[in-house]
């Protein structure tokens, strides 16, 4: 349980390498705020973070106790 999260942000991350032309910063020629915002290598890192800080951390501590 512990590991989804981050292994989902790696995921976010290695897509984004193998799909460079995904990140429209690096080449924003005629694109707009949107096109350039909701990208989703961005979002999958992103829920990954969040879900292993906000989801999995509070979790697991509360089956500790």
């Amino acid at each position: 349980m512990s590991l989804l999260g981050p292994l989902t942000a790696l995921a976010g991350v290695v897509w984004a390498i193998v799909q460079p032309w995904r990140i429209t910063l690096l080449h924003p020629h005629g694109q707009g705020f949107w096109w350039l915002f909701v990208q989703p290598p961005f979002w999958i890192l992103l829920a990954g973070l969040g879900f292993h800080v906000f989801v999995a951390r509070p979790l697991i501590e509360d089956l500790d106790d």
